[in-house]
């Protein structure tokens, strides 16, 4: 996949569910199928990662508020909508057109919270065999 282009997509994991900015506290990421509003985040690459060209933020698209997560990066830990920008490396999935999204400062990547509860929540997690990696499709 390569670098990502600076642009506005829907964040699919398994592609099925979408990375959802909850309405209208604006408190927290689901995922959940479909198209709807808080759906369409803004991606941009940052470069100013350890990992250089693969490091990107990740902003909702119609608020100040970027994906992150409070603290340092722990296995199961939430993520949460924050206005502080946070840097994710985003490489080649598991799969062919996808990619994983993951923290910097170590292997723990974006994926589903271990609480089940619906709508899903997303959380920090390891890399799993069974992971099938997000897509990214532009939106509009």
């Amino acid at each position: 996949m390569g670098k990502i282009a600076d642009g506005v997509y829907r964040i699919r994991i398994d592609g099925r569910e979408n990375l959802t900015l909850s309405s209208p506290d604006r408190n927290n990421i689901f995922l959940l199928p479909g198209e709807g509003p808080g759906q369409e985040w803004e991606i941009q690459q940052t470069g100013n990662g350890s990992n250089g060209n693969n490091t990107y933020t990740i902003r909702q698209a119609s608020a100040p508020l970027f994906v992150g997560f409070d603290g340092s990066p722990d296995v199961f830990e939430r993520v949460r909508p924050l206005p502080e920008a946070r840097e994710w490396r985003i490489v080649d999935g598991p799969r062919p057109g996808t990619v994983t999204i993951g923290v910097v400062e170590n292997d723990l990547t974006l994926g589903l919270h271990p609480a089940l509860i619906f709508p899903p929540l997303v959380a920090l997690s390891p890399v799993f065999d069974e992971d099938r990696g997000w897509s990214l499709q532009p939106a509009g």
